[in-house]
């Protein structure tokens, strides 16, 4: 239920699109070898696992995948967790339409602005 949400909340915004959906860790883990993705959204309980033990599966291999966490996962040390291997947010469940177009909104604007630098500098950065 909660995935056919976001998947409805993805729809109202056009400049994305839903290319796999997985419902546990090793069905997501099949999907990113065999496709390019550029943004996962994931969840911190899933049914074989963490969500978390994921996203450090695709930072151990080196796999360039943005990552924003949605759950109702609470606990201090998952934010931090999640965050330590490169989240770009995290929102807790529930929230509403507007948060999570917000964090929709500021991965696009940043994933397009680092896709046409060459080179950064500190004011970019600030």
């Amino acid at each position: 239920m909660v995935k056919e949400i976001n998947t409805k909340f993805l729809e109202k915004l056009e400049e994305f699109e839903v290319v796999g959906e997985a419902s546990n860790i090793k069905e997501a883990k099949e999907k990113i070898d065999k496709s390019k993705v550029d943004l996962i959204l994931l969840d911190v309980f899933l049914p074989d696992g963490k969500g978390l033990d994921l996203l450090k599966w695709i930072r151990l291999k080196e796999i360039n995948i943005d990552t924003i966490l949605i759950t109702a996962d609470k606990c201090k040390a998952s934010v931090d967790e999640a965050f330590k291997y490169g989240a770009v947010d995290y929102l807790i469940k529930p929230f509403k339409f507007e948060r999570f177009k917000e964090a929709l909104s500021n991965y696009k604007d940043r994933f397009f602005e680092m896709k046409n630098i060459d080179n950064i500098n500190q004011e970019y950065i600030d």
